[in-house]
């Protein structure tokens, strides 16, 4: 049986060069026995130019836009996946609501999807902004999911569709069991993929939204990395035993754990 390793980009995978190249060495070794995952918040051109920059491994499948889009090997799997999430979803209905708070403001037209709203949060605006959004939301029915990271951005996707459940579907799909599925991430918005009943690593610099959800959880099947980025999921993999110890530890700069 094949492992579902999956990496979210942003705050986790990308950022030390190094630690991503002896990542992927490491990765390249078992390639055939996993299927890798890439997952963002980002839409997929924008996933796709980080993809390339960075330099990263060609995923199998990408979830992107906070889970509403799923792609295998670049083409969009659209029918059963978008059937679940559209359900009861309203855009123009979530927009106008969306437009009573001054304090979120737009992303630009490229974030935006048929299936999630995109806004970054005043600096000067209170949290509270994002609670009043989502009991106003639920307030009139809509179906919805509000999720904020970063310290700024919120997206609002439908019901039901974030990271963690694309990753649920995923497993259905590849008939990939909770056991032999790692989840990696660092940022507000995966919080979703680590309520999966799955192993999960935790990279050293992942934001505090995450952090204080871990503390408050800490559920034991989650791993908290000392070192940040790719260099932290390089250390789950190996507090997992699903990577050996590697000689490239000093090379990318690091002391071992």
């Amino acid at each position: 049986m094949k492992l579902l390793l999956v990496i979210e980009l942003d705050n986790t995978l990308v950022g030390n060069n190094r630690a991503i190249a002896a990542l992927n060495q490491r990765l390249e070794a078992i390639r055939n026995q996993i299927y890798l995952v890439y997952v963002t918040g980002r839409s997929y051109a924008s996933s796709r130019r980080v993809i390339t920059k960075a330099q990263l491994l060609k995923p199998d499948y990408l979830i992107a836009s906070v889970g509403t889009e799923i792609y295998q090997q670049g083409v969009l799997l659209e029918k059963d996946w978008v059937n679940q999430i559209s359900k009861d979803w309203d855009w123009d209905a979530v927009w106008a609501i969306a437009s009573y708070f001054p304090a979120l403001i737009p992303q630009p037209d490229s974030e935006q999807t048929s299936y999630k709203l995109s806004f970054c949060l005043d600096m000067d605006a209170p949290l509270e902004v994002i609670h009043d959004l989502q009991d106003l939301l639920t307030f009139t029915g809509l179906q919805t999911e509000v999720i904020f990271s970063n310290g700024r951005d919120v997206d609002i996707i439908p019901k039901n569709s974030n990271k963690g459940e694309a990753t649920a579907y995923l497993q259905e799909l590849l008939q990939a069991q909770s056991d032999a599925t790692v989840i990696c991430g660092g940022s507000g918005n995966d919080i979703s993929l680590f309520q999966q009943p799955s192993a999960g690593i935790i990279v050293g610099n992942a934001q505090t939204e995450l952090l204080w959800w871990y503390y408050k959880t800490h559920y034991p099947w989650h791993f908290l990395a000392h070192y940040p980025g790719a260099a932290g999921i390089l250390e789950g993999l190996i507090y997992f035993n699903i990577l050996p110890f590697p000689n490239s530890w000093k090379a990318m700069g690091y002391a071992p754990p």
